[in-house]
């Protein structure tokens, strides 16, 4: 399968931009050094691709044995179990970087999560449009 120079644009894009917001909002609001707040954010990068790859495969497989459509309630399913199961690995990580406590690590994972998810729809929205205007993609209204 291969993969084309479009979509390797916009996940190096969008990752390496999430990578950069994350290390200067952490480093700013923790009074934390940039290597540290770099660091974190490279190792859950890291293990969010590795938790994809993996939860994908297995919930795939899960829907396939159970012969389940992807409606409203196995997509919710979808997205809790892979947002859940990356904030229970991912929030050691916060807590031993940011040195602070399991519970304050869970408040600061969760609002990066909710965080992540306005930044996937801004930056979604601003790369389809730059596409549009570059002519690889449909235009869209706004």
């Amino acid at each position: 399968m291969l993969i084309s120079k479009r979509r390797w644009v916009h996940a190096l894009s969008y990752e390496v931009i999430l990578l950069v917001i994350i290390a200067l909002a952490l480093s700013y609001v923790f009074e934390m050094p940039m290597q540290v707040t770099g660091g974190l954010g490279i190792a859950m990068a890291v293990t969010s691709v590795l938790w994809n790859m993996f939860f994908n495969h297995y919930f795939e497989k899960f829907e396939a044995k159970h012969k389940l459509n992807r409606t409203l309630k196995i997509r919710v399913l979808h997205a809790v179990g892979f947002e859940g199961g990356l904030m229970l690995a991912t929030i050691p990580m916060v807590a031993y970087a940011l040195q602070m406590s399991i519970g304050l690590a869970i408040l600061v994972d969760l609002v990066m999560t909710l965080s992540i998810l306005v930044y996937t729809f801004i930056f979604q929205y601003c790369y389809d449009h730059i596409e549009a205007k570059l002519g690889y993609a449909p235009q869209y209204r706004t």
